[in-house]
């Protein structure tokens, strides 16, 4: 790549600030243009900040906020004591869902895919008890699973999805992936959602989420509780998604009745 050459005579201050203010811009914005172009396919890994610093004429600090936000856009992951590694070559898709119905609130919309990682059956702790109000000590069925956005390999959400350990069936659905877990549960057993209870809290992502997310330990997150209890208000699905904050909006739009 050709050296970044720096004018210092008949400067502005003013064009100055504006400079320093954008490096970090700069520097993402060049790195991501090497990325595409594949000079720096995925699996390669980025020069150390060091080096990064030395290339652009750059602050340590401007290389940390460019590297960050090329975190954030899905194209790098950071790992302590062994750098930056290209991950993807294009940026992550941000699904906005419209919502105008209750039934549209409920569940992803089509342009997303579940992809499960696993399913085991589970003993409660009392930290979990409280969020599927049942007992500790009591067996849920639990699938962990990614969703992504179609044609994308950046995940949208990492979601776990409790249910009644009568309902572990539903794995073998023949649309195990493509439908919402409580259709199945309906068309498996006759269990239907006669109420719906939905939680929508602002959250920071822990470690092990963070890993399958392929963001920063901490970073924000909107996580949403989902819970289905049938007519006798017992609870027998809980779904809790969890969204890195630049990756999923949600927007409503409901209209007044007559």
């Amino acid at each position: 790549m050709n050296n970044l050459i720096v004018r210092t005579n008949n400067v502005n201050p003013l064009d100055t600030l504006m400079t320093i203010k954008s490096k970090d811009l700069e520097i993402s914005t060049i790195l991501e243009k090497e990325i595409k172009l594949g000079k720096r396919p995925i699996g390669a890994k980025l020069p150390t900040e060091d080096e990064l610093c030395k290339l652009f004429n750059a602050s340590r600090y401007s290389v940390r906020q460019a590297l960050g936000s090329m975190v954030s856009l899905g194209l790098i992951s950071r790992h302590k004591r062994l750098g930056s590694f290209v991950i993807s070559t294009t940026r992550v898709s941000q699904l906005i869902q419209s919502v105008a119905s209750i039934q549209q609130l409920l569940n992803y919309p089509k342009e997303t895919i579940r992809e499960t990682l696993h399913a085991e059956f589970i003993t409660v702790d009392h930290e979990l008890a409280e969020i599927l109000h049942c007992s500790p000590g009591d067996t849920w069925f639990r699938i962990v699973a990614l969703r992504f956005p179609k044609g994308s390999k950046i995940p949208l959400c990492q979601n776990n999805i409790y249910i009644l350990p009568q309902f572990a069936g539903v794995v073998k659905h023949k649309k195990h992936d493509q439908i919402p877990i409580a259709d199945q549960i309906s068309e498996m057993y006759g269990e239907v959602a006669d109420t719906t209870q939905i939680d929508i809290v602002a959250t920071n992502i822990d470690g092990n989420t963070a890993k399958m997310l392929k963001v920063k330990i901490g970073s924000p997150a909107l996580t949403v509780y989902r819970r289905y209890a049938n007519a006798k208000g017992n609870i027998y699905e809980v779904g809790i998604g969890v969204h890195p904050a630049e990756r999923y909006t949600y927007s409503f739009n409901f209209k007044r009745g007559i």
